[in-house]
């Protein structure tokens, strides 16, 4: 039990009166008893919410709870005491994950699993919730090599940056919620090495992935590293594996800009109603383009415009796309995301800082029918969309574009169609038909959000879903099925359970 204890009273987010308490025990008296003072069940459970309070993944945590169960009488009892008067929703979040990993250790992963469920609708993007389900899962997989995240490193905080309106992400931000900053008032330089990215970064060399959404992020999910050892020969990486370094001298090589919501379209999965920014919100993407934007592409070898609207409907962006000429950014290649209404021949032909040095072009359709474009677009006319498809699959070929993806956000409305959508990628010249989970951007209801989440196991159409995604046409190399690859070859028994 001791070990244990040192475990949690060294660790960073611990109350400090508590640690120090520790501290100034007599080391005499622990070295002579080789045994801490007993820990009662109340005190065990202030420190783990203490632990938990942050809202991350604690894998370190999950790992030693064993200990804890053996140690501490009393301790189950006592998270469920807690429980039943806690009104806090924080608070009963963690009493909820500890006493299903508690559960899980005591040898009831699968029921803990069922269980706790619920949460992963009602917190679809916390690190904790989905990170305690992460774990449950690697507990009944030990096989399998996505649980095994030590000695991995993801390289993406070490090389992107994502620009929100008031926040950046060194992902996707419904993969790494947690912000490193805001452009919008500091320099990049400061964001992009802050405590809060270099902490992120510490997370991948240590194991935790703590700041991750496991189950949501494609690369976790499908399992698709370099090794430490293999990433440690290349020479850009060698010293800050060796070293852990978490500090980047040089700037970010990704920016993915997603501050300006400008969009023409109003899709459910992102807005309640069409969005465009006012002229003081433009003026403050302006001075932010400027000031930190422009410099910091400076040293980027791509720009992803956008994440958060549609970079053709955006003055801002307009704008921006004109300023980065091959000239003053030589280097610099586009990846441009857009639900096409507005790619046209003509609007291609005004940016032709586009031409030759698009190095993706993304196409959000989420569907491989009219009906259902239109239903989860809303405001498109598949006619044109499907033009413009046409349109860019003849740039790709061309050679204006080198990768043409279309875009399907897998939900209850449209995952029947998964199959048709690689047809139809094929039928248009894609490269690539890249299928993720929907997330839940704030759009949704918790209700609304298990009506969409078909690929979670409580959907009364889950074991269609699973059924669809064993059509031979997702198994095309033209087919990217990220966070979606579990589901595929699922046991037929599975299915049936389903």
């Amino acid at each position: 039990m001791v070990n244990v204890l040192f475990t949690f009273f060294a660790y960073p987010t611990l109350h400090s009166t508590r640690r120090r308490r520790v501290q100034q025990a007599d080391s005499q008296q622990f070295a002579d008893s080789q045994e801490a003072p007993p820990l009662g069940a109340g005190e065990a459970v202030d420190i783990l919410l203490s632990v938990l309070s942050d809202g991350l993944d604690h894998p370190e945590i999950w790992a030693v709870l064993p200990q804890f169960l053996d140690g501490v009488d009393g301790l189950v009892a006592e998270l469920q005491s807690r429980l039943a008067i806690e009104r806090a929703k924080p608070v009963r979040t963690s009493l909820l994950v500890l006493l299903g990993i508690c559960g899980a250790h005591l040898g009831e992963t699968e029921l803990m699993l069922d269980r706790l469920q619920p949460l992963a609708v009602e917190y679809s993007q916390s690190p904790l919730v989905q990170g305690a389900i992460f774990y449950l899962q690697g507990r009944l997989d030990p096989d399998n090599p996505k649980f095994q995240l030590q000695g991995r490193i993801c390289a993406t905080p070490f090389q992107q940056l994502d620009v929100l309106e008031r926040s950046t992400h060194q992902c996707c931000a419904s993969w790494l919620q947690t912000s490193a900053g805001d452009l919008s008032r500091n320099e990049w330089q400061d964001v992009w090495n802050s405590p809060t990215a270099q902490a992120i970064r510490a997370s991948m060399f240590d194991g935790s992935y703590r700041y991750c959404n496991k189950i949501a992020c494609p690369r976790i999910q499908a399992s698709h590293w370099t090794p430490e050892t293999d990433l440690a020969q290349a020479p850009e990486w060698a010293d800050v594996v060796a070293e852990g370094r978490t500090a980047v001298p040089q700037g970010p090589e990704i920016v993915n800009l997603a501050y300006d919501r400008t969009c023409n379209l109003s899709c459910p999965s992102c807005r309640t109603e069409r969005f465009a920014a006012t002229d003081a919100e433009r003026a403050i993407f302006d001075r932010m383009q400027e000031r930190a934007i422009l410099p910091m592409l400076k040293n980027a070898k791509r720009v992803m415009v956008t994440g958060s609207g549609d970079p053709f409907a955006s003055k801002n962006f307009r704008r921006l796309l004109e300023q980065l000429t091959p000239e003053e950014y030589p280097d610099l290649r586009f990846q441009v995301m857009t639900n096409g209404m507005l790619f046209t021949p003509a609007q291609w032909a005004n940016f032709p800082t586009l031409h030759g040095r698009t190095a993706v072009l993304k196409i959000s359709v989420d569907a491989a029918t009219g009906q259902t474009h239109e239903l989860l677009r809303r405001g498109a006319k598949w006619p044109v969309v499907l033009e413009n498809m046409k349109f860019a699959g003849e740039l790709t070929k061309a050679g204006l574009i080198d990768k043409f993806d279309l875009v399907f956000v897998v939900q209850a409305e449209n995952f029947r169609e998964m199959g048709a959508a690689v047809d139809l990628g094929h039928e248009v010249g894609a490269t690539c038909v890249y299928f993720a989970r929907i997330t839940n951007w704030g759009t949704f209801t918790d209700r609304q959000y298990a009506d969409k989440a078909v690929f979670l196991p409580t959907h009364p159409d889950h074991a269609d879903f699973l059924a669809a995604m064993q059509d031979p046409r997702l198994r095309d190399p033209l087919a990217f099925l990220g966070d979606l690859l579990p589901f595929v070859d699922v046991d037929s028994e599975v299915m049936e359970a389903a």
